[in-house]
């Protein structure tokens, strides 16, 4: 596969412009798991597989998938998948380059009439992003049978529950209590996806061939005192629940700064959503609820951060005029990608002449779920000054070809591989 045909190049272009159009017009780029504009999006990549040739469907997680049947019979499959969902405001390749570039693999296939010795299947794995039900990878956690009751029950702030969501959308959320059958007949599960970090662009390298990704837990907070008038209830009076959540704020700060620079490892944690209750100007805020997000490389560190976080809560229940409770609402391990398909990752990159790099993820993504059951890896390409998750992500189009054409060496390797 030539990486400078400007064939493959227009078409990436041409998907990529495509999806961007399908967002809330009042908050590009979103494109929420279930919501609308998601649903226009689904439709438009059935459209997609349907005109490549592929058999189109969807499984009992609510993945999307279009299947490229072998002409050997065989239950051997490779997976090349990411998402089309988004985060609010977030971005044009997140995720998307990732199944635009899965598409432009099965046009090169099928325009050359390549036969493979096992079916190859591009997967829309659905609800990547982190949304109103606390929970990320849908698809991918359904995949490997970690759906839960507790998960699966969910409401979000609407009151809508997750699995009646899950089924609307074709799948069957009576079915997501183990790992799926096809597991076992899995070769390979692909990924592309940009960085969203400046390392890669910043030595100025084609290509990451990604060797790990950091574990995630999602802790809710919810902080109660008092609600009252602005006005009249004095300064030493209050049970201010957004003053004590501040407090909470810079502790998570300190403390991820600390442990990031001890461990030497990848360390962050973030608290990006807050809801403030009553949240009027005249109020004295009564409830708050946030969000903490940490993500680490270091187990150790990880223990530690929930032990310090853990004993700094109690110690402010204790003292403090507001109530606060923390929970564990999701959590993904540490994973390893597996090593042969990294080693084939940085020959296919070699192959080309691409530049490229081992390096480790600071993001989650559904390749890390489904490498706990199968083998898994994934690449990375740029994008500008590592801006992911906002508007301004931006990933050239030449860049995310490169990395369709190690995609499509990588197939081209596996099918070598795995000739009777």
């Amino acid at each position: 596969m030539n990486y400078n045909d400007q064939l493959y190049t227009s078409f990436i272009k041409q998907k990529i412009d495509a999806l961007e159009k399908m967002t809330d017009q009042d908050n590009p780029y979103t494109r929420i798991v279930f919501s609308k504009k998601f649903y226009e999006a689904r439709s438009w990549l059935k459209n997609e597989y349907q005109k490549l040739g592929l058999e189109v469907s969807t499984d009992d997680a609510g993945n999307l998938i279009g299947l490229l049947n072998s002409k050997t019979d065989t239950d051997k499959i490779v997976i090349i998948g990411s998402h089309i969902d988004t985060v609010p405001s977030g971005g044009r390749y997140d995720g998307i380059a990732g199944v635009v570039a899965a598409l432009c693999v099965v046009k090169h296939i099928k325009e050359n009439d390549i036969n493979l010795p096992f079916n190859l299947a591009v997967y829309d794995y659905l609800g990547e992003e982190l949304n109103d039900w606390s929970i990320s990878c849908i698809g991918t956690r359904g995949m490997i049978g970690a759906l839960n009751k507790d998960i699966l029950f969910r409401g979000n702030s609407s009151g809508e529950i997750l699995k009646d969501e899950i089924d609307k959308i074709g799948g069957n959320s009576k079915l997501l209590t183990k790992p799926f059958t096809i597991i076992k007949n899995i070769v390979a599960c692909l990924e592309l996806h940009i960085e969203q970090g400046k390392v890669l662009e910043q030595k100025k390298i084609d290509i990451g061939v990604v060797r790990s990704i950091p574990s995630i837990s999602r802790f809710s907070v919810e902080i109660n005192g008092q609600a009252g008038h602005s006005g009249t209830i004095l300064m030493d009076q209050r049970a201010d629940a957004l003053v004590t959540s501040s407090e909470i704020i810079t502790f998570v700060n300190e403390l991820a700064l600390r442990l990031s620079k001890e461990s030497n490892q990848h360390f962050v944690s973030t608290i990006g959503k807050i809801n403030v209750h009553p949240n009027a100007a005249a109020i004295i805020p009564g409830k708050v609820e946030m969000t903490i997000d940490l993500r680490a490389s270091s187990k150790s560190s990880r223990e530690q951060y929930i032990t310090e976080l853990e004993k700094q809560i109690n110690k402010m229940n204790q003292s403090g005029p507001c109530k606060i409770e923390m929970k564990n609402i999701a959590f993904a391990p540490y994973v390893e990608m597996d090593k042969e398909l990294i080693k084939l990752f940085k020959e296919s990159s070699d192959d080309y002449g691409f530049s490229n790099i081992i390096m480790d993820s600071g993001a989650g993504h559904d390749t890390a779920h489904l490498s706990r059951v199968a083998p898994a890896s994934m690449i990375f390409v740029p994008c500008k000054d590592g801006l992911s998750h906002c508007p301004e992500e931006y990933a050239e189009i030449s860049d995310i070809s490169k990395g369709t054409s190690v995609l499509f060496k990588m197939v081209e390797k596996l099918a070598s591989l795995n000739q009777n």
